[in-house]
């Protein structure tokens, strides 16, 4: 449901083999409670992986930083850290040949999953089992050390107390309304009435909302939010958009194949073309070279 989602934990292991060698050894931290490296991945671990994996705080994770935002939150895991630290609690005799044995094998079944989509990631288990080890390791290396760590915990309480209270009481959730939203009408029109991989021309930040909502192509985006291609040519296509608007040259809507025009309300360009979809906000022009 919409309220009840996680990362899958095979994304936090999707990069392979280290990746998955250091959250199988990031609970052996718990050996070593009183280093710093120690209290990093332990930290670090359990919180970040808590946020990822447990499917009633990352909605609200999400919700606060954005969904495109949080499901990147997994490769702050300390990684190296964990993998390092790790590996020095082992016998010394025994983790040369160890190691080179498990990464051979890691390797072999795992070699890591690094295409812009995720096609197998990594072994799931292994998310679960940091989770769970890096929070037990908590709570062990709390119970071993309290008599020296409940002045430092009541301290740090109090010095964050102050923090919290004035957060709290000047919250301000900012503005909810989004200018540039698209009306529900124009949604279903995109996806229901424009062929899926269509090209739809608009403005940057009307295109930008359309391609989160329909199966189409658009011409162009913010540059913020476009990979400085070649191909991609974000702010050449951004000039392009502007030298359209400015003189409703035709020919740069060809230029890019598109066979849809979205306007919006402010825009007054009128076509010859009729009007294939209209609302109080928006209308779609068919263009002669749509399919």
């Amino acid at each position: 449901s919409d309220s009840s989602y996680h990362l899958a934990a095979g994304v936090v292991t999707r990069t392979g083999s280290i990746a998955i060698a250091a959250l199988v050894l990031a609970p052996l931290a718990v050996l070593a409670t009183k280093r710093r490296w120690a209290a990093l991945v332990l930290g670090a671990t359990a919180l970040i992986l808590a946020l990822e994996l447990a499917p009633f705080l990352f909605p609200h994770f999400s919700k606060l930083v954005s969904l495109s935002q949080s499901r990147r939150a997994a490769g702050f895991v300390p990684f190296a850290v964990a993998f390092a630290g790790g590996l020095s609690l082992l016998p010394r005799l025994l983790a040369p040949p160890l190691a080179l044995a498990a990464g051979i094998v890691l390797q072999r079944e795992w070699p890591g999953d690094f295409g812009l989509r995720l096609e197998h990631g990594g072994p799931a288990i292994v998310g679960w089992w940091a989770l769970f080890g890096c929070l037990a390791a908590l709570s062990v290396g709390a119970v071993r050390h309290v008599d020296r760590t409940r002045g430092a915990v009541l301290a740090a309480a109090l010095f964050v107390l102050p923090v919290a209270i004035h957060g709290f009481a000047n919250w301000d959730a900012g503005p909810t309304n989004d200018p540039s939203a698209l009306t529900p009408g124009l949604v279903r029109f995109l996806r229901d009435d424009v062929p899926k991989g269509s090209v739809v021309f608009a403005g940057p930040e009307t295109s930008y909302r359309i391609g989160a909502y329909a199966p189409v192509y658009v011409a162009n985006g913010p540059p913020t939010h476009v990979a400085d291609t070649k191909a991609n040519d974000p702010y050449g296509r951004l000039a392009a958009t502007k030298r359209f608007f400015a003189t409703h040259d035709l020919s740069i809507l060809r230029r890019y194949g598109a066979g849809w025009l979205v306007l919006t309300r402010k825009q007054k360009l009128r076509l010859p073309e009729p009007v294939a979809y209209r609302d109080e906000r928006f209308r779609v022009y068919r263009l002669p070279s749509a399919p």
